[in-house]
């Protein structure tokens, strides 16, 4: 049987509650040097690993496939537009049909159990259909790897960075725990990368049969239904705010790498509206429950698709935007 506790309700600390929770963790990874082109140092980027790669993966994306996207993306907002279903897996990219990603972080002391495979096996079986793209430990680490853009030293501390690149909007810190007799107790903390916003711990009991590791969490089991009640929850959150993304470096032309690609539903010629601060709205207990974007301050234009999370986009109007900027798809 599955036993929980604080996983629906989830209320939000406020940013003085959750520094002094996260023993100031948080507050040093949201430090300047996360942000701008001049101030970190850039010399060997995280990303120039796996560049290359990208490049000729992206060059099989021709047009008829960008016509596919935008076809499904149009979709996608109709169906959201006649629908009076709430469903979460419309909620999170209804609008647009764009796929924000979320990052799931297990310690590396407690990756290599069965408990921490069969729940990352059934996150990542599950979040295409809440309309969510899930981002692995492993790429959480390359991230914050290399980088003085965050003092820390694991992926956990730094949700300012990871929110800018890979761009994950939600991150998910999972605590396996002792898994014993074919149960494990799994704590789960969520933090909202770009708002500042940690959601309360929840602790959950699990018990897991054979079926979970062959099927990543067969339907009706515990594993099934707490990956489908977190991404769910997960959905709701990421409603707050239409889909959108950030620069993150400089290409050698002065065009700028934006942090979602092709997999988020990014096409060639698309247009991004480049969008400073906002303001966030926010219930009486401090949860944030909306983000009104404000005026436009620019447009920049996706010009190549670099691999299946990243892209390249150019200046078109406006104010050239910096990592701190959001980007939204222009309609």
């Amino acid at each position: 049987m599955l036993a929980g506790a604080g996983l629906a309700a989830g209320c939000a600390s406020g940013p003085d509650e959750r520094v002094a929770a996260d023993d100031g963790r948080m507050a040093l990874a949201d430090s300047d040097a996360a942000f701008g082109y001049e101030s970190t140092d850039w010399e060997t980027p995280f990303w120039e690993r796996w560049i290359a790669r990208a490049r000729s993966d992206a060059a099989e994306a021709d047009e008829q496939t960008a016509a596919s996207q935008r076809s499904a993306r149009r979709g996608a907002a109709t169906v959201a537009a006649a629908s009076s279903d709430s469903s979460h897996a419309i909620d999170a990219a209804a609008a647009t049909g764009m796929q924000p990603r979320i990052g799931v972080y297990i310690a590396p002391e407690s990756r290599g159990s069965l408990a921490a495979y069969r729940l990352i096996n059934a996150l990542d079986r599950r979040a295409a259909d809440h309309g969510i793209a899930l981002v692995k430990p492993g790429e959480l680490d390359d991230a914050v790897a290399g980088t003085d853009a965050c003092p820390a030293d694991t992926a956990q501390e730094c949700p300012k960075l990871l929110s800018i690149f890979p761009g994950v909007r939600l991150l998910v810190v999972l605590d396996p725990g002792q898994s014993r007799a074919g149960s494990a107790s799994v704590e789960t903390r969520m933090l909202d990368t770009d708002f500042g916003v940690e959601y309360d711990t929840s602790s959950t009991t699990l018990e897991f049969d054979r079926a979970d590791a062959d099927e990543a969490g067969a339907p009706g089991s515990d594993v099934a239904v707490w990956s489908e009640h977190l991404l769910d929850l997960a959905a709701d959150r990421l409603a707050i705010a239409p889909w959108f993304t950030h620069t993150f470096a400089l290409t050698e032309d002065e065009d700028m790498y934006v942090s979602a690609g092709r997999e988020s539903g990014l096409t060639v010629g698309d247009t991004l509206i480049v969008h400073g601060e906002g303001s966030v709205v926010r219930a009486p207990g401090g949860r944030p429950v909306a983000w009104n974007p404000g005026a436009e301050d620019g447009r920049v234009r996706v010009t190549q698709l670099v691999g299946r999370n990243v892209a390249v986009v150019e200046h078109v109007s406006g104010r050239r935007p910096d990592p701190r900027d959001r980007l939204t798809l222009a309609p």
